[in-house]
């Protein structure tokens, strides 16, 4: 019986490795799938052996930061390989752990498939190479990465955007229970402890400038992870008639007029939604001037990258710094400048977001299965 081991290392990561478990199981229903990631990856079919999907850290001085965590995990997982080595090694994104797990695997033999490879080609161009050498086939889920990393790769393929398996299958979205009918002004600060610490403050400080110059507006917060309720509850203190809303964030992004939302899969959600957004991402001046140094991108928002041009505002902000990104947000509650904005954003899903991302990343995974069993 051939066996996986699966690794994500934060929420989407561990909602994506969940849906990739089930169309493997789908193709190969005798297949054994262990985990290490969260609730998703254990509802999917996998054998959770460790949960490390809430530890997850983003930037060069978080993730110095926490080296010995990442490190512990690292010792843990590398006990598996050794222990109990897995037919192949698949993991999603997160290279702050999943560089150091993939070139382990593969100095043991075991085949590794990298899902859903790190953006360094916008940050830190030099570490293309390093990724690509540390596994056996790369999966990419933005068209132009192919290009960008089959110099250094013999085996890369784009797969298209498990983002939009799961918007495509969750439906229409649920009401947003207790909703006035006043137009909503929505902040998706990110799911990650670090990014509300660091970026929920100047969002909130930016919904209350907005809020001063059009009262209507009724400023809510997507809480997508309950343990994170009492961090957000304690940040809105001072902002009275905030209101969160916990679940997914379709409900929210369904029914608002305005969102203003941190770099991630999040952006292409509310693009899906045809939702009018700035994205705003916290940055020091000394992270600002490295990206602007040593990115190859001209943007960092997902969607940016995908329409190619700067459809909509993006802002790298100092902390706290919510009168910039209320600036740049302030002209898309101008009913046209809205309107232009929604009908690029209908017109980009209707041409480029397509489902079954999941289901071709299976494909190769099994594929690449088969090579290393019957080798």
């Amino acid at each position: 019986m051939a066996r996986l081991l699966v690794c994500a290392g934060e929420p989407s990561g561990d909602l994506h490795a969940a849906r990739l478990v089930e169309e493997c199981l789908k193709l190969d229903p005798s297949l054994q799938v262990d985990g290490i990631g969260g609730e998703h990856l254990a509802a999917s079919g996998a054998v959770l052996r460790a949960d490390c999907a809430d530890r997850a850290v983003m930037g060069w001085l978080p993730v110095l930061g926490k080296i010995g965590s990442i490190m512990d995990h690292a010792s843990s997982v590398v006990e598996e390989l050794l222990s109990h080595p897995p037919d192949q090694l698949v993991v999603i994104d997160y290279p702050g752990l999943h560089y150091h797990l993939a070139t382990i695997a593969k100095r043991l033999g075991i085949p590794v498939t990298y899902y859903i490879c790190p953006q360094v080609w916008a940050w830190a161009p030099w570490r293309i190479r390093r990724i690509a050498s540390c596994a056996d086939q790369l999966l990419v889920v933005l068209p132009f990465e192919e290009e960008i990393f089959s110099p250094h790769h013999p085996r890369v393929r784009h797969v298209g955007n498990p983002v939009f398996d799961t918007l495509e299958a969750a439906g229409p979205p649920q009401q947003l229970s207790g909703a006035s009918g006043a137009p909503i002004l929505a902040l998706l600060p990110g799911s990650r402890r670090q990014e509300l610490r660091a970026g929920l403050p100047a969002l909130l400080e930016a919904s209350r400038v907005l809020t001063r110059q059009d009262e209507t507006l009724e400023t809510w917060i997507s809480c997508q992870r309950s343990n994170l309720l009492p961090l957000i509850e304690q940040l809105i203190e001072p902002y009275p008639g905030v209101r969160i809303h916990v679940g997914e964030a379709s409900a929210l992004q369904a029914r608002a007029r305005l969102a203003i939302v941190c770099s991630g899969t999040a952006t292409l959600e509310t693009a899906w939604h045809g939702v009018p957004m700035v994205v705003a991402y916290p940055a020091t001046e000394i992270s600002r001037s490295l990206y602007q140094l040593l990115g190859v991108s001209p943007y960092f928002s997902l969607v940016n990258l995908f329409a190619g041009r700067r459809m909509v505002p993006e802002v790298l902000f100092e902390p706290g710094d919510g009168e910039a990104i209320a600036r740049i947000a302030r002209p898309l509650l101008q009913d046209q400048k809205a309107a232009e904005l929604v009908a690029d954003l209908r017109q980009m899903r209707d041409q480029l977001f397509r489902a079954g991302a999941s289901q071709e990343a299976a494909k190769q995974v099994i594929s690449l299965l088969h090579e290393s069993v019957n080798h």
